[in-house]
């Protein structure tokens, strides 16, 4: 699947004219071309070349290169604008405090291109005297580039999914392979990737693995053997087609899923696992239930004597964190209820951006009272679907609330985030977002940490102290199902351990966002989570009871 790669070209492509200080409306043509690619409901190398401009935010120079790009993969435009600026600048762009003008100024004036030039900069004293690089912005920029530091290089697991679900779907039609199942992180529903595996079995490995290495996404071809091919996909990551002997599926699939510490643990308790027809038979080999591959970390799941309920796809009941054309949304909110009402969902919440998020086009309480009469519009013609009308209330510096309590109290769900001063030092952070929890209308803290995998780095904030204030002021924890999974699994398991519920949220922007719900499940499986665990897995009288709980200070 080619849609992150082309979003990628599309956001590159704005990084470097941004850079470069052009035209802000090109620039935006471009940001919304990368959206718009980047939540494609289908692959976009699949969209016939003359429908490319019939979707939303492709228009005829986007189309054209997205068109180029499939079918060479590069676009000269991009090629040009990389021998003006080095490749180094997009790196600089990604660290927090630097934009595209103080990037633009660095190497223009400093001649500095990289992040590694920077640093030497920096330690060297040679930005003394730059305008606008004084001794606290200098700081906070070493910070940057540490948290930078701190970031992984895999693929996250929003844009893994569903190149191994293209690939595993694309093998099941070869003709011969009996079956395919996607292994290896992504089948443990890891939050990101180093690597991507599949499974499969047929009459003829001949004529499966020579299928996988013509995929029009490998790269390079690095290993091929009888049971095995290796190649290198776009956007860069390593993958392996796992063939499995006849009679021994079990096994190879459970060996391809791993994680090698469950294998290693898996091998100290029983040596002979080699010839196993399907997984369940080899767990009873190990005088054990059946693990979901979520559990297979080694984190205390050998000692289960019972295969735990883990909260699937259809137990969510609704979606309590999307946003609609109101604020920064593409969508209606007739749209969003019609495509919450398409996925079976009992309930939807309307959460537009509060005030104090401007670029957002935030609500203050005068818009959210004329939004009131719209949701009531559509609430009518969906009788089957309640419309929670609600906020995403931006948490201010101080932990207040950007919006007065009356509006709040008017509305009947309220979720509070941070979007500003993510510099805080722990101890602040902290007291900030203890006081929101606190607050009586609030309900969820949406993506608590602020991180976005692969591009921002959590803020410093003491998670246990959030979880211990959640459970205090009966507020709920979100899993945002999108590139920030934020809980992560290790912090959505200690809420669950501390009866916090935890809310699995799309943060959706548009109606196909609305799809990836399936990244935060996976999240809340290896959390260890039971639909009881779940805040939206509750029936719609249910959560509207809870929302009318007697939160402490109410």
């Amino acid at each position: 699947m080619q849609n992150a790669a082309v979003a990628e070209m599309f956001d590159s492509i704005a990084d470097l004219l941004e850079i470069a200080g052009e035209n802000p409306f090109q620039i935006r043509a471009y940001r919304r071309a990368a959206e718009a690619v980047a939540t494609h409901a289908t692959p976009i190398e699949d969209v016939p070349a003359a429908e490319l401009r019939a979707i939303s935010g492709l228009g005829p120079a986007t189309s054209d290169k997205t068109r180029e790009f499939l079918a060479t993969g590069r676009v000269a435009f991009l090629e040009k604008l990389r021998e003006e600026y080095p490749r180094g600048l997009l790196e600089l762009m990604r660290v927090p405090g630097l934009g595209p003008k103080r990037v633009q100024q660095l190497y223009r004036e400093r001649g500095i291109s990289s992040v590694e030039a920077l640093q030497e900069s920096i330690a060297n004293g040679e930005l003394t005297g730059l305008a606008g690089f004084g001794g606290k912005t200098l700081a906070k920029i070493e910070d940057g580039i540490k948290r930078l530091g701190e970031l992984s290089s895999n693929l996250p697991l929003i844009d893994a999914l569903p190149l191994a679900n293209l690939v595993a779907r694309t093998l099941a039609d070869v003709e011969g392979v009996e079956r395919v199942e996607i292994a290896g992180e992504v089948r443990r529903g890891c939050e990101s990737v180093e690597s991507l595996d599949w499974v499969a079995q047929a009459g003829d490995a001949k004529a499966v693995i020579p299928a996988f290495l013509s995929l029009p996404f490998v790269q390079e071809v690095l290993e091929t053997t009888e049971s095995r091919a290796r190649v290198r996909m776009r956007p860069g990551i390593e993958a392996t087609l796992h063939i499995a002997p006849s009679g021994g599926w079990g096994s190879a699939l459970f060996f391809a899923t791993g994680s090698p510490a469950h294998v290693e643990e898996a091998r100290n308790r029983n040596a002979e696992l080699e010839n196993y027809s399907d997984e369940t038979e080899l767990y009873a080999a190990l005088q054990m239930p059946f693990l979901d591959p979520e559990l297979r970390e080694k984190t205390g799941e050998w000692d289960l004597k019972v295969r735990p309920n883990l909260v699937r796809i259809s137990d969510i009941k609704g979606d309590l964190h999307a946003h609609s054309n109101w604020s920064d949304g593409s969508a209606t909110i007739r749209q969003m209820v019609e495509a919450a009402r398409a996925r079976g969902y009992q309930y939807h919440a309307i959460t537009d951006h509060s005030k104090a998020l401007a670029m957002a086009n935030g609500l203050n309480a005068q818009r959210l009272r004329e939004q009131a009469k719209e949701i009531a519009e559509v609430q009518a013609d969906f009788p089957d679907v309640k419309i929670l009308r609600g906020i995403e209330c931006d948490i201010l510096r101080d932990g207040s609330l950007d919006l007065d309590d009356e509006i709040l109290h008017e509305l009947d769900w309220v979720v509070a985030s941070v979007h500003s001063a993510f510099n805080l030092d722990e101890a602040s952070q902290t007291a900030r977002m203890i006081r929101a929890i606190s607050h009586p209308a609030v309900d969820l803290i949406a993506h608590p940490t602020g991180r976005i995998l692969g591009a921002r780095a959590p803020y410093a904030v003491d998670v246990a102290a959030l979880v211990e204030a959640a459970s205090e002021f009966d507020t709920a924890l979100e899993i945002n199902a999108s590139q920030r999974l934020d809980l992560k699994d290790e912090h959505a398991r200690m809420a669950r351990d501390a009866n916090v519920l935890i809310s699995i949220d799309t943060d959706a922007h548009s109606t196909r966002m609305l799809n990836n719900l399936e990244i935060g499940l996976l999240t809340a499986r290896r959390a260890w989570c039971e639909p009881k665990d779940i805040l939206n897995t509750k029936p719609r009288e249910e959560l509207l009871a809870w929302l009318k709980r007697p939160k402490s200070q109410k």
